[in-house]
């Protein structure tokens, strides 16, 4: 890939992440130029690197041999670059307090500049709002490419609902020489064949508990809007929510009972600033936009009555079913199953079971 000496410049000072993190916006003299000033703040990068290694740094800096090693290493790994100054580096992030200096990527690029739609959540979710997340974000991908995280949980349901389309902008909180959490591993891979991978990190940046809220600011300023799926009281997710507030970006969030720890965070949102979502067309209806119609699930009697019952129930058990329709429990399992397998019931934990 060919680069600007502007974007050379940029990944290069990256590169010596380590070293100058704490200094890198203000080397590049409020992101006005993209040389250095290493002069001008020669004494406030003494005082943390010392004059040896201060030397070094501006020596290396500048060295040919040091620049073609770090562009070599990156094209060794597939990793192509966005930089500050790169034509096509998405103007939502420019407009940030802090945009990222480099954008390291792997798969599609041409997705950074669709409308997006950030899709997160805890990774306790329950097993009835994954599927709901799963579900809303296939939908989704009618009309944004869907921006998440790796996290298991919600971030995986709103990927696998996406992938598919192709239409799927994962972000990830350190470099591409790690996969977190690990059982994600071809996930990522799958994304980064199907869709896109995100990093501000160098590819040796190692998975860092402080690196993720960090990286939640780029998830919401790509994205025209933010579906939180499920946080608890704390979650990473009302940090990606709050982001999205700040930058003017519309907030959602799916509704929980009473009593529910993984929806404390979802309902606080809709009592303060987040709109409520039942379904995909409350999303559509913020940007002035219409689903498509669906096709209409065909089901037997029995299914329907079953399902009928579980809604009316709320949450309920096989033996609550079968209370309720006057029946014995092991003649409810078929139709439930089906019920399953049609995407209109979801088995929750104890042999429970929501309807979607």
């Amino acid at each position: 890939m060919t680069y600007t000496q502007e974007e050379i410049n940029l990944i290069t000072l990256c590169s010596f992440d380590k070293l100058l993190y704490s200094h890198r916006f203000a080397l590049l003299s409020d992101l006005s130029s993209a040389t250095p000033d290493f002069v001008k703040y020669e004494k406030s990068l003494i005082k943390s690197l010392s004059y040896g290694v201060y030397n070094k740094v501006r020596a290396e800096f500048s060295a040919p041999d040091y620049r073609k090693y770090v562009l070599s290493e990156l094209e060794k790994r597939g990793i192509s670059c966005l930089t500050y100054f790169s034509d096509k580096y998405p103007e939502k992030l420019k407009t940030m307090p802090t945009p990222p200096m480099v954008l390291y990527l792997k798969g599609n690029a041409e997705l950074l500049n669709d409308d997006c739609l950030a899709v997160v959540g805890s990774r306790r979710t329950q097993p009835n709002m994954l599927k709901e997340c799963k579900k809303t974000s296939a939908e989704l991908t009618q009309y944004f490419t869907v921006v998440t995280g790796m996290a298991d949980g919600a971030d995986t349901a709103a990927i696998e609902g996406a992938l598919s389309s192709g239409k799927i902008i994962s972000v990830l909180a350190y470099g591409f020489d790690y996969a977190y959490p690990a059982m994600n591993k071809q996930l990522i891979e799958k994304v980064a064949q199907n869709g896109l991978l995100v990093t501000e990190y160098t590819p040796t940046t190692k998975p860092q508990k402080h690196l993720f809220p960090i990286r939640n600011r780029i998830i919401a300023a790509l994205s025209d809007g933010a579906l939180i799926v499920s946080a608890g009281a704390k979650s990473g997710a009302l940090i990606t929510a709050g982001y999205a507030a700040e930058y003017g970006r519309e907030v959602f969030a799916f509704p929980y009972g009473i009593g529910v720890g993984t929806g404390e965070g979802c309902n606080w949102l809709i009592r303060n600033y987040g709109t409520l979502v039942r379904n995909t067309d409350d999303i559509l209806e913020q940007f002035g936009l219409q689903s498509s119609p669906q096709e209409k699930i065909e089901l037997s009697p029995e299914e329907e009555e079953v399902l009928a019952a579980i809604r009316g129930l709320g949450t309920g058990s096989v033996a609550e079913l079968a209370d309720k329709l006057k029946t014995q429990p092991y003649k409810l399992i078929p139709a439930i199953s089906k019920l399953e397998i049609k995407g209109l019931v979801a088995r929750l934990g104890g042999n429970r079971y929501n309807a979607i």
